[in-house]
């Protein structure tokens, strides 16, 4: 059985995570449209849509059937607790105690994702490219991106990382980011080049965040358009 995974990790992460890693007020996000781009088995849009908030969820995955994202939510999880367990001492083990913990919620999290999937499919979780969002101009207030940009900067070209934030921008009043380090807690050289080339149309912020797993992942970027 392979032990590794090409490309980005299909995770879990729960609406709880997502509330701390975004710094997210609930009671401004009333009445507001929300995307949640690459997306994954998150389960912020089910959560979020079933409490009545405006919420979509983006993903290149999102064209699957329910029965294969099943499996490959399985196996990814398991390849990543399995990975976790030789690399403990790079994470702070506050917000989940232990890997059991961190599995629970995961499990639940992806759960809650595919049986929210399988009715919305196609209608709450879209198929697309960061780069070619299909939405017209400002037609959310928030766009929420976790866990692909930045940390996967040794797969994804400094072009990419741009065009994505650029295409989010226009479809977006406000785009955040998290995290933005990569292994070994390293901030990623891409976030100066972004700072630097949206200078003259956004507002760049770095801002610290109330959750950090992988060390120095405690902070998100915050874009607003001038």
């Amino acid at each position: 059985m392979k032990t590794k995974i090409k490309g980005p990790i299909l995770t879990a992460r729960s609406f709880f995570e997502y509330v701390k890693m975004f710094n997210l007020d609930l009671d401004l996000l009333k009445n507001k449209n929300i995307l949640d781009c690459a997306a994954g088995a998150s389960s912020f849009t089910a959560l979020m849509t079933s409490k009545g908030y405006k919420v979509k969820a983006l993903d290149l995955l999102y064209d699957k059937e329910y029965q294969f994202l099943k499996e490959m939510c399985e196996y990814h999880l398991d390849v990543l607790i399995k990975s976790l367990s030789s690399l403990k001492n790079h994470f702070i083990w506050d917000y989940f105690k232990d890997l059991d913990e961190l599995k629970k919620h995961r499990l639940e999290a992806q759960n809650q994702f595919l049986e929210d999937y399988k009715i919305y499919k196609g209608e709450k979780y879209i198929k697309a490219n960061l780069t070619d969002i299909p939405f017209f101009e400002n037609k959310f207030s928030l766009i929420l991106c976790s866990h692909l940009l930045f940390i996967y900067d040794h797969r994804l070209s400094y072009e990419f990382h741009l065009n994505s934030i650029k295409e989010m921008m226009r479809v977006a009043e406000e785009v955040r980011i998290y995290p933005l380090i990569k292994h070994r807690a390293m901030k990623s050289e891409f976030i100066r080049k972004i700072k630097d080339d949206l200078m003259d149309r956004a507002e760049v912020k770095i801002e610290n965040v109330d959750y950090e797993f992988r060390k120095g992942g405690n902070q998100m970027m915050n874009i607003k358009k001038i």
